[in-house]
């Protein structure tokens, strides 16, 4: 579960980043943060959790390591996708797309894991939420999921991907 908790470890920071910043963002705050300053973690962490699963598909040999890798490539373009649209202020509807087909994966992930690990199911269940959000409100404009997002990635980011990677990397899952 090492490469698992490493990409989590910097998902968690992310998303709890991201979660914070919607709310520092929002308003009239005079604190706000730059986009593309908030695009840089992105980018670290979408290009950690490609590259990493670059390195992984070199000695992937069966189905389960090419799963695994495709997992962590959905996460690392989500990420990369995300740092794109702050920096060059691209349509975010692509993104909204592209986390409805992540949102279904996820569900899939859910039913096949189940059986299997429970933890690792739950965490799959929680990403699903977070991802079908991202398409709810993007794509078919529910603006008032857009009170839930700050909430739900800083909740996500730290019971679904921060505390699950300290355990992995300590190996307390």
């Amino acid at each position: 579960m090492g490469a698992l908790g490493l990409s989590l470890l910097f998902v968690g920071i992310v998303l709890v980043m991201n979660g914070v910043n919607t709310f520092i963002n929002n308003g009239k705050n005079p604190n706000k943060v730059d986009a593309k300053s908030m695009a840089f973690m992105n980018a670290v962490t979408g290009f950690v959790i490609v590259i990493g699963n670059v390195i992984a598909l070199e000695s992937a040999a069966d189905t389960q390591s090419y799963q695994n890798v495709a997992s962590g490539f959905l996460f690392g373009f989500t990420y990369l996708f995300i740092a794109a649209n702050h920096i060059y202020k691209l349509d975010w509807r692509p993104f909204g797309w592209f986390s409805l087909f992540v949102a279904i994966y996820a569900v899939v992930m859910v039913v096949l894991t189940a059986a299997v690990d429970v933890k690792i199911a739950l965490l799959w269940g929680a990403w699903a939420v977070l991802w079908l959000e991202g398409f709810l409100e993007i794509v078919l404009g529910m603006k008032k999921l857009s009170k839930v997002f700050p909430y739900l990635c800083i909740a996500e980011g730290i019971f679904a991907a921060f505390i699950p990677a300290v355990l992995m990397l300590t190996d307390k899952w």
